[in-house]
């Protein structure tokens, strides 16, 4: 072994730098593996946590014998427990020394309560919001709420405890609590959430498998005729085969240590990416002694695998390498079949048989795994027919050739059509999951532009406010008026024979809407608007409106600031420790378009996947491209000792990696746009996908930067085929 390793660090300054190389590859595999691993934690962590405590409330526990239950609920009471637009949850709990107790909190009499530290931080912070008052009486505070009873760190909890009469007041809104661990309280995970990971993964970690591999193969040949010379020396087969083990381990061990290690310092990103708005725990999204494990034991197996069948290619004598020429194989239209199969899955899914296969819950882990399965068949397709429809586009090229180097690329990239794929593999898969992702992303996105068409509420004016309830007491509007940022305030009604349906006054209607009575109207007759439904553009006239019924109310605000305080005053009036539902709507917030939370974490995750996808995809197609230049430097110098110009040899090489890697993008973002089409309507009915302009600057920009690395490799060619530098050859 002393002597193997002797053997290997005399053997130059080129092993190191390849061996250099590849550990930077690894390391950056490895890396972004453990990232995605990190990420699925924190995300599966999430959905163990969601409702955490809500999940409790309405489900009926079996009672346990001696045990005497606690009570628990969560009351809605709609908008007015929510600040700057996120929720704050209440959990109202009534135990006794003798019932159940919520593990990790204390008794809670009546008053006493527990905060989440972001609300703990935010009611610091804001003491004119108020907003403590808006759920009940509450004197004593008792602490932080225990992360087990926290979905997120941002999350806006409270837990307060209630008195006797309140349950027994209220008692149809409390659950019996016994355990806190019901059989069935387990958080079932729904189809698209399962496929979106089973195909993220997939098209992230592919890539990543390709960069790895591509690299540990770089400078091959050359490393070939060193093992020969070694030979020739003197050394055994056996003593090259511990050399080739030991440079693969060495290359694959500082890979794996430079990797983690970048995995420790640079997790910050991940730990502030944000789902609805709220970012995940870290102590979910740490990976686990196994995990590290498996993560280290497939990269040393994948990179020692790579080197084993390379070398099986070959053979290995101490007069030369005779190397093992794979015989070209006619490429036969059966490999387009596999494509065609994942295709047509996905044909069907879009029929109504499909589509109701996949949104029937019963179907549940069948109809994801017909969804992961299509999506893979597609994938594995592109790369199976990937080097036919090269081969194809090469034949093409050449029969419209008409110049020497069109002719040479064409020919030479039909018949090694495969190879010169396999190198462009990444890029092409990258940009089909993009388009996949991102068409149903901006389908989302376009949706919620939508809504504000759709949000009666749209059509307040920007500074005022609507409240409705049905727990306010009748003087509210004049303590309304009193309050300081409250400039005016005017009555309407609701009608109960015409659901949704609201009465205004004339002169009000144009004072604190954008909407007039038809001409003629007196300023005391009331004109229907419906805030629920979508904007109309005329209002007509009622005819008999009672007003002993409902009251709500318009209010002209000061500033949008002022929101919060306004929400507060309102569920006080309400009875901050009622059941009854209260809001208050801002014209200026119903303008703003508004994109769902859930929505823009996934547009988040489509984006950063597919920047990142794309880096490690581009990176292969360059490192793939500088380990095809070495290995052809003898056939590019014989080009150029036969009159070749140099100029002609760059223009070759650029063919050679462009025209395959245009084509076949193409091919794969039609097929990603039409699949992320069909998934999107598989799952919505209102959801309409269109290309947007983020769309085409990532996939050109993702071309372009691919183009560019090549271009900027072209320098090489002049280097590999100088006579100086092949004087041995």
């Amino acid at each position: 072994m002393s002597i193997s390793w002797t053997l290997l660090k005399k053997s130059g300054r080129q092993s190191f730098a390849r061996l250099a190389v590849t550990a930077l590859a690894i390391a950056i595999g490895v890396m972004l593996i453990s990232f995605f691993t990190s990420g699925v934690n924190g995300l599966l962590g999430y959905a163990n946590r969601v409702n955490n405590l809500s999940k409790l409330v309405g489900a009926e526990q079996k009672p346990i014998a001696g045990v005497t239950p606690a009570k628990i609920t969560r009351p809605y009471r709609g908008n007015i427990t929510k600040w700057r637009d996120k929720e704050i949850g209440q959990t109202k709990v009534y135990s006794t020394a003798e019932t159940f107790k919520l593990p990790e909190l204390k008794v809670m009499q009546a008053g006493e309560y527990y905060l989440s530290p972001e609300l703990k931080k935010t009611i610091d912070e804001h003491p004119g919001d108020n907003i403590l008052a808006r759920f009940g009486k509450l004197n004593k505070y008792l602490g932080a709420i225990p992360e087990g009873y926290l979905t997120t760190p941002d999350a806006l909890e409270i837990i307060s405890g209630v008195s006797a009469e309140e349950v027994k007041q209220h008692g149809d809104n409390y659950s019996d609590i016994y355990t806190t661990n019901p059989a069935d309280s387990s958080t079932p995970y729904d189809t698209a959430s399962v496929i979106v990971l089973c195909v993220g993964g997939a098209i992230l970690l592919f890539p990543i498998v390709v960069f790895v591999s591509v690299a540990t193969q770089l400078g091959a040949t050359q490393r070939e005729k060193r093992y020969a010379a070694l030979r020739l020396i003197g050394a055994t087969k056996r003593q090259v085969n511990r050399i080739l083990v030991l440079e693969s381990l060495l290359a694959s061990a500082v890979g794996v240590a430079v990797g983690l290690i970048g995995f420790w310092l640079l997790q910050t990103p991940l730990l502030n990416f944000r789902i609805n708005g709220e970012r995940m725990w870290p102590s979910d999204m740490r990976l686990s002694a196994l995990q590290y494990l498996i993560i280290v034991a497939l990269t040393l197996g994948l990179t020692a695998f790579i080197n084993w069948r390379r070398m099986r290619r070959a053979r290995i004598s101490p007069l030369g390498v005779s190397r093992t020429l794979e015989k070209v194989k006619k490429l036969r239209i059966w490999r387009v079949i596999v494509l065609a199969i994942g295709l047509g899955v996905f044909a069907w899914l879009s029929t109504k048989d499909g589509k109701a296969f996949v949104r029937d819950g019963r179907s549940g882990i069948a109809s994801s795994l017909v969804l992961v399965g299509a999506f893979l068949t597609i994938m594995f397709g592109l790369v199976l027919s990937g080097g036919w429809l090269t081969n194809k586009i090469a034949l093409l090229c050449v029969r419209l050739s008409n110049s020497a180097s069109t002719l040479i690329a064409g020919k030479r990239t039909a018949v090694h059509s495969r190879a010169i794929f396999r190198s462009v593999s990444g890029v092409v898969l990258a940009l089909f999951a993009g388009s996949f992702y991102l068409t149903s992303v901006s389908g989302m996105e376009r949706l919620s532009f939508q809504t504000i068409k759709d949000n009666g509420y749209s059509q307040l004016r920007d500074n005022t406010v609507i409240i409705t309830s049905g727990a306010l007491p009748d003087q509210f509007a004049g303590r309304l008026a009193k309050l300081p940022y409250i400039s005016s305030v005017a009555t309407f009604y609701s009608l109960e024979d015409e659901a949704g349906t609201d009465a205004v006054r004339c002169r009000d209607l144009a004072k604190y809407t954008d909407k007039k009575c038809p001409a003629g109207a007196k300023p005391d007759q009331f004109a229907l608007i419906n805030f629920t439904k979508p904007v109309v553009k005329n209002v007509p006239l009622a005819k008999n409106v009672d007003t002993t019924k409902t009251k709500e109310y318009l209010a002209t605000i000061t500033s949008q600031k002022e929101i919060e305080k306004l929400r507060s005053f309102v569920a006080v009036s309400a009875g901050a420790g009622s059941f009854d539902t209260s809001y208050v709507t801002s014209g200026h917030i119903a303008k703003q378009p508004h994109i769902n939370p859930t929505i823009k974490s996934l547009a988040d995750l489509a984006y950063a996947g597919m920047g990142v996808t794309l880096f490690v995809a581009i990176a292969s197609l360059i490192v793939s491209t500088i380990g095809g230049l070495i290995e052809r430097r003898r056939s590019l110098y014989t080009l150029r000792l036969s009159g070749m110009r140099l100029a002609q040899l760059k223009r070759l090489i650029m063919i050679e990696s462009i025209a395959p890697l245009l084509l076949t993008s193409i091919v794969s973002c039609i097929i990603g746009v039409w699949t992320g089409s069909v998934f999107t309507k598989m799952f919505s009915t209102t959801l309409h996908p269109t290309l947007t302009p983020t769309y085409f600057g990532i996939v050109g920009g993702g071309l372009l930067a691919a183009i560019i690395g090549i271009y900027l490799l072209l320098p090489m060619v002049d280097r590999l085929t100088r006579a100086d530098a092949n004087q041995t050859e």
